[in-house]
């Protein structure tokens, strides 16, 4: 049977004998953090072992909604009283410095070109999940302090708007293909399942016109060329992030399917519509590199 004991994985491989392997601290520590944990199972490969935690989790009683808007430079996250912006800029810098390296490649063998392109593609997607990996443990935590219930919008067809004959350029539309919009989505829910916080995620019907239609009258935004992600509203009479906008919306629908009577949504509506939301714009946490090996800071 497995087991664990004094940060030791003990591995029975018959006639009561264990192999064992020793832990690291961080692994430790997860296990020193909740008694509730309990060992599924483990993953042995060459250089890595894998161990499954499991736990009983009861949902949250969220009092709040947020709501997320996904972007291929930032994450907003928020609500009407208060919105926090990611830059997520430094994925597309990854990804654009991984592609010129592979493009670069002019070894004859084709053979070791995919070799090394596969390389570097590893490396590039492990460097955007370790920003993403932040970012979306920031959202949680969050989240988890204030009791706020998560709401996303459902974009799994927007790769249509970016396929080949649509009148868009190759290296445009090889960007937007690069753009890892589930991955974000993937990581925080299953962090906040971990933590019992509700994430749901809103049909296509309930979110269409979120970042076209003002949070605050309900007015249509008019949109200028020359400054692509501002919209205009003519009757609060003041220019509007794109995104800050899809976020409080998604935040007020969320409300309003997760509130348990027309009252309660109607309370804080009137009672966020009072002020205008707090905006933070956060940088991710940088990435560096060092020698052959990456680091992250």
């Amino acid at each position: 049977m497995l087991c664990i004991e004094n940060g030791i994985l003990k591995i029975p491989i018959g006639n009561r004998q264990y192999f064992d392997i020793q832990l690291n601290k961080y692994v430790q520590q997860i296990l020193a953090s909740d008694s509730n944990l309990i060992v599924r199972s483990f993953t042995l490969t060459v250089n890595s072992v894998s161990i499954a935690f499991a736990k009983d989790v009861s949902e949250r009683r969220c009092t709040m909604t947020v709501g997320i808007d996904r972007n291929l430079r930032n994450v907003t996250c928020g609500n009407f009283e208060k919105l926090v912006q990611y830059d997520l800029t430094q994925a597309i810098e990854v990804t654009e410095a991984t592609n010129d390296v592979i493009k670069s490649l002019k070894r004859n063998d084709v053979r070791t070109r995919k070799k090394l392109a596969s390389k570097y593609g590893r490396r590039r997607r492990n460097r955007i999940n370790q920003l993403l990996h932040r970012v979306s443990k920031h959202i949680v935590q969050q989240a988890k302090q204030n009791n706020k219930a998560i709401f996303f919008e459902d974009i799994r067809r927007i790769r249509q708007l970016y396929q080949r004959g649509n009148g868009q350029g190759r290296q445009y539309r090889g960007m937007m293909n690069s753009w890892s919009f589930s991955e974000i989505k993937r990581q925080i829910e299953y962090k906040a399942r971990w933590e019992g916080i509700p994430v749901i995620q809103l049909s296509v019907k309930d979110t269409r016109g979120t970042s076209t239609f003002c949070p605050q009258c309900g007015e249509r935004l008019q949109g200028d060329r020359r400054l692509r992600r501002q919209l205009w509203c003519k009757e609060c009479r003041r220019w509007q992030d794109r995104d800050i906008v899809a976020a409080m919306n998604l935040s007020l629908k969320g409300w309003m399917l997760f509130a348990h009577s027309k009252g309660i949504a109607g309370e804080a509506m009137k009672r966020n519509l009072e002020h205008d939301p707090i905006i933070l714009r956060v940088d991710a946490m940088k990435l560096s590199h060092i020698g052959s090996a990456t680091h992250y800071s």
